[in-house]
């Protein structure tokens, strides 16, 4: 909720969708536009797609129980659990 109060609404991450502890970094982007096939929003934030997973915070948010949001958020030099 933080996150979203803040104006993020987005999280990606690098971290195998197993790893025990994964690493996001949030971001703000036009939904909208991110899911459109052809998306420059896609492009500008993630480069090749392998390996990448993005989460939506509201969908996290109403469909996860605080025990199921696990891993580190990384904000510069800021960490959110």
């Amino acid at each position: 909720m933080t996150l979203r109060d803040r104006g993020y609404n987005i999280l990606r991450s690098t971290s195998s969708i197993s790893d025990a502890n994964p690493t996001w970094i949030p971001d703000y982007v036009d939904v909208t536009r991110f899911f459109e096939l052809d998306s420059e929003e896609i492009a500008k934030i993630s480069g090749p797609l392998v390996g990448k997973h993005f989460l939506l915070i509201d969908d996290a948010l109403a469909n996860n129980t605080n025990e199921e949001l696990i891993g580190e958020v990384f904000i510069h030099d800021e960490i959110i659990d």
